[in-house]
């Protein structure tokens, strides 16, 4: 799929200013400078018929992940859904927001761009990605293949409930006494589950 795409990049937004200084960030992939710095891609302020979007978010290779009003955005999960590589534009996600931290690494099956640097130059930030090496594009891959099996529910070879049930246990054994009594291992309600 990934060499098959007909899309580099795939990334739409919406044209209405975002909160905490995110439409900066938002509207700066689809600038037309941007769009001579890379190969062809869908990229623009979204596209009315959900089939097509479903059909160009599906056939690209790279699919940005830009933050919005806070550090996280749904567009990660859509790209792993559809098996577009994922694009992180946002510093804090990976501590704002891991999915399933206990199970995944997210800098195993995306990519992250450094928010200054993105701001910067999207263009030269995203014309980058054309310098990756064979190997490591395998490598984010199946690290991709992995994270879906772990994060999609509906996947025919699922591993979301033990990941979940590793990371409700990871929860509990580190949970805080004076915050949350009934949290912790051998009290309250979870008191049936050590």
């Amino acid at each position: 799929k990934f060499q098959n795409a007909s899309n580099f990049l795939f990334y739409h937004t919406r044209r209405e200013d975002s909160e905490f200084n995110s439409t900066a960030y938002r509207h700066a992939p689809v600038q037309i400078p941007v769009y001579k710095q890379i190969p062809p891609s869908s990229m623009g302020f979204g596209i009315p018929n959900k089939r097509i979007w479903k059909r160009m978010y599906t056939d690209s290779k790279f699919c940005l992940a830009i933050r919005g009003d806070t550090p996280h955005t749904h567009a990660l999960l859509r790209s792993i859904k559809v098996g577009c590589i994922p694009v992180i534009v946002s510093d804090l996600y990976p501590y704002y927001a891991p999915t399933l931290k206990s199970t995944l690494d997210m800098r195993d099956y995306a990519i992250f761009i450094d928010e200054e640097t993105f701001l910067q130059d999207p263009g030269k930030a995203l014309a980058s990605l054309e310098e990756l090496s064979d190997e490591y594009i395998q490598e984010k891959l199946n690290a991709l293949r992995f994270a879906q099996q772990v994060m999609l529910v509906d996947h025919p070879q699922s591993l979301f409930v033990p990941a979940f049930l590793k990371e409700a246990e990871a929860a509990m054994n580190h949970a805080r006494p004076d915050l949350c009594p009934s949290c912790v291992r051998g009290s309250g309600v979870a008191s049936g589950y050590t």
